[in-house]
């Protein structure tokens, strides 16, 4: 992805908003989520506060209301898939009507690394991956390591 990708800039404050999270989340990631209307403006914004709460977008999708009629969610992690101790946010996304969920990394989790995508695109969601993905990794390198342990290549 280029600087004038139109994702970028919003990326960027996903991540900004994840950092939030920094040092109250871990084990888990940090993961911030915006959501913009169909005209791109923003209507609501979330991150992850600690673990057992709320996913980022679960906290953007709750304030309004659960609806995103034709919306797009950027989120800095692919949306989990799997049943922890949340449900999973590809559950809330496909509920909500979102249309398009731009992602800039993949979960390294093995539960859940690619098959919230395909959850996603199988629903006939557009999908766009790797926005700023390098500061994506970045943010969440301690993450990466623990799940690369879990996940030997």
């Amino acid at each position: 992805m280029t600087a004038h990708d139109p994702w970028s800039s919003w990326m960027r404050h996903c991540l900004d908003l994840a950092r939030r999270g920094e040092g109250h989340v871990s084990p888990n990631p940090m993961v911030g989520a915006v959501i913009l209307n169909p005209s791109g403006e923003l209507v609501s914004e979330g991150w992850h506060e600690g673990p057992g709460g709320p996913h980022a977008e679960v906290v953007a999708l709750e304030k309004l209301g659960g609806v995103a009629l034709d919306a797009t969610m950027i989120v800095n992690l692919e949306p989990c898939c799997h049943h922890g101790r949340t449900a999973p946010c590809t559950d809330a996304i496909l509920a909500s009507g979102l249309t398009r969920v731009v992602v800039g990394m993949v979960d390294p989790n093995p539960l859940v690394s690619g098959k919230g995508l395909q959850i996603l695109t199988d629903a006939g969601l557009e999908v766009v991956l790797g926005v700023e993905e390098g500061a994506c990794l970045a943010l969440n390198a301690s993450f990466v390591d623990l799940m690369n342990g879990l996940n030997p290549t």
